[in-house]
């Protein structure tokens, strides 16, 4: 499977219990499994950006995933001229 920026996945597995995290506070919780979050970008050989966010929008954690870690809860509508190279 392949994620776009902005989906929206559930983390499935931890390949690896404890990771580097970033978050808005000191020491951001680690991600744990059935959590969701959105994908921020694409990193290469199958990583991805995930952030979780608290309901006012503050970053939770943003973590670094591989993608048998994550699976697919919904994908956001694309423009039709996103989908033509924005024209």
């Amino acid at each position: 499977m392949t994620f776009q920026p902005l989906d929206v996945v559930r983390v499935t597995r931890l390949l690896v219990a404890t990771r580097e995290v970033d978050g808005f506070t000191a020491e951001p919780p680690q991600p744990r499994v059935g959590e969701r979050g959105t994908v921020v970008e694409l990193l290469g050989d199958d990583l991805y950006l995930v952030e979780r966010t608290t309901d006012d929008g503050r970053t939770l954690w943003l973590a670094e995933f591989h993608v048998s870690e994550l699976e697919l809860l919904e994908r956001p509508a694309r423009d039709a001229a996103d989908e033509v190279g924005g024209a």
